[in-house]
């Protein structure tokens, strides 16, 4: 009947750009710095994202154009080359977040689903497989046109018409308390220095799937030649089709079916080639990629693909099959490859700025002045602990002296050497775990240990490298109370939780060659705004395995929780 008077205050908005402040190029441990000035008022930083440019590569580097087809991590995408970042206002430390990438894939972890992956593949260089058809870093190779006689000559026989590294232009949200805040922050009075160290490449990078191997149809033992057939031209063919091929010229809108656009191997990259288990000859060349036409002489080579060599290939006396590598055999770059890495290009930080009304920065102004200006984050803090190989039954000393803690989130890491056919230094791993229970104030949490053993059955499904990855291929057999726990606390960790699959994967070989972030968690509060006092009061984790888990582990206890931010005319304070 009556209608009230709106109390609506109309905000302005703006957009600042801000460059970083000591370079315009950087590669691995190297440190990137944003000062965020008195003059920028008042923050969005919810909305406020980082940008840059990623191309996979060391800069400079000649051996850049032999090296193999590799991407960043997949399910974390730009993330993964963040390896701390910390925050300071005029000197104070405001939220120093170590373990970024760590938390990074847990939190997509948990947060995947297909309408996020479609929007970060976009923004922030995800994708939705390691296949070479979903590499977002990558410009595919040109068509080719079938010959009769392909003798090095026809196809691919330059490095200009293969696939090649492009630059990325990726926008990341970051996942601090500052940049997930939703309240504006005062510049004004709290500016902000941001510091972000990049991780090694080891780390970051991933081989494509299909770039490593590539089974060659060839028999061993006929004599010397310089080149080796494919016949699963589907595998690496965008259309797909293995019999598919375009004699006739194509018609005005028409392309040519590209039948190696997705081929993982391109002209002048040095490859390893394997007969039976032996390796051939050395190390390779590769001259010129090729297709036999329907034309060709040998009814069962045409529609294959041809890879010529620079030079002969001796398979007699290899075994009965010939498969391309990428790597060695120890998974690292073949000799004259050069070395992994990666450059971040022109990083800008994107500030979304709030502009209030007069009246409610004069407001703010006079609380500021008073020294009763304050807001809460939400926060987290990484406490990293050792697990020797030898020791099944783990007590592992949480040192939490924080005053409002709301979820312990712990992610054993395995410790084996990292390399581009893993992700084992960003990915959780079950890696046989038997039970866990937590010690909170000399209080036992939950009353009873929780089981794991359910979750090794049943060993995860063999999956071709070619696949894309399915939801059946994840564990099945989860521990309900498990499941229980780690949902609880990652909801009071303020992750909007969307599926449960990829943070309870079961990882049967131990290794993380497949995006999913296994943990164990324990909620202390569920309530909004709502934590618990863990200042000089002790917290273990008791975490057992079986005696199959014979790795070194490192877990990463990722503690979140309130951090209240204080502005008063003596600068900032921050309590925890």
């Amino acid at each position: 009947m009556f209608k009230p008077r709106s109390d609506a205050v109309r905000i302005g908005q703006d957009s600042l750009l801000i460059p970083c402040k000591n370079g315009n190029q950087f590669i691995e441990n190297n440190i990137v710095r944003f000062d965020i000035p008195r003059n920028v008022g008042f923050m969005d930083g919810a909305n406020s994202y980082l940008e840059f440019e990623v191309e996979i590569g060391v800069p400079g580097q000649a051996e850049n154009v032999v090296q193999p087809c590799m991407m960043l991590d997949p399910l974390t995408g730009g993330q993964s080359v963040i390896d701390r970042i910390m925050i300071r206002s005029e000197g104070r430390l405001i939220e120093e977040l170590n373990s970024y990438n760590v938390y990074a894939a847990l939190h997509y972890s948990a947060t995947d689903n297909e309408g996020n992956m479609n929007k970060r593949s976009l923004l922030e260089g995800c994708a939705k497989s390691l296949l070479t058809q979903d590499n977002p870093y990558i410009q595919k190779n040109a068509a080719i046109t079938p010959s009769a006689a392909p003798n090095g000559t026809t196809g691919l026989t330059t490095a200009a018409q293969c696939w090649k590294y492009v630059r990325r232009k990726i926008c990341l949200p970051l996942l601090g308390g500052i940049f997930r805040n939703t309240r504006a922050h005062p510049c004004i009075a709290m500016p902000l220095e941001v510091e972000i160290v990049l991780a090694p490449a080891v780390k970051v990078l991933r081989l494509c799937e299909t770039a490593d191997s590539v089974s060659c149809d060839d028999t061993p033992g006929g004599g010397a030649q310089n080149f080796l057939n494919v016949s699963q031209r589907g595998l690496y063919n965008s259309i797909s089709g293995g019999t598919a091929e375009t004699p006739q010229a194509p018609l005005e809108g028409e392309g040519l079916i590209n039948a190696s656009c997705n081929f993982p191997f391109r002209v002048g990259q040095i490859v390893r080639l394997v007969g039976g288990g032996t390796a051939i000859n050395g190390l390779h060349t590769i001259a010129a990629i090729e297709q036999y036409s329907v034309a060709h002489g040998t009814a069962g080579d045409r529609n294959k693909l041809r890879i010529q060599f620079t030079g002969l290939i001796d398979a007699a006396g290899a075994g009965t099959g010939i498969t391309i590598h990428s790597l060695t055999a120890t998974d690292a770059l073949v000799a004259g490859a050069g070395n992994l890495g990666y450059s971040v290009n022109q990083p800008r930080l994107v500030i979304q700025k709030v502009i209030p009304p007069p009246s409610e920065i004069q407001a703010i102004t006079r609380a500021i002045a008073k020294g009763s200006y304050s807001q809460d984050i939400i926060t987290w803090t990484a406490v990293n602990t050792a697990i020797p190989a030898s020791q099944t039954a783990t007590t592992n000393i949480i040192p939490a002296d924080l005053t409002r803690v709301k979820s312990i989130l712990s992610v054993p890491i395995n410790q084996q050497v990292d390399s581009v056919v893993n992700s084992n230094s960003l990915y959780g791993m079950y890696l046989d775990a038997d039970r866990y229970q937590y010690q909170i104030n000399n209080k036992l949490v939950p009353d009873r240990r929780v089981s794991l053993v359910r979750e090794q059955f049943p060993a995860r499904d063999a999956v071709a490298p070619s696949d894309v990855r399915r939801p059946y291929v994840y564990g099945q057999y989860h521990e309900g109370a498990h499941i229980w726990e780690v949902e609880k606390a990652l909801r009071s960790a303020n992750i909007n939780v969307t599926q449960l699959n990829k943070v309870t994967i079961n990882n049967g070989n131990f290794v993380a060659d497949y995006p999913g972030s296994w943990l164990v968690a324990r909620s202390l509060a569920s309530g909004v705004g709502s934590s618990m006092n863990l200042v000089n009061k002790s917290v273990l984790l008791y975490l057992d395995y079986r005696t199959t888990s014979n790795m070194v582990k490192l877990l990463h206890n990722f503690l979140v929780h309130i951090r209240t931010l204080t502005v008063s005319m003596d600068g900032a304070q921050v309590f925890y």
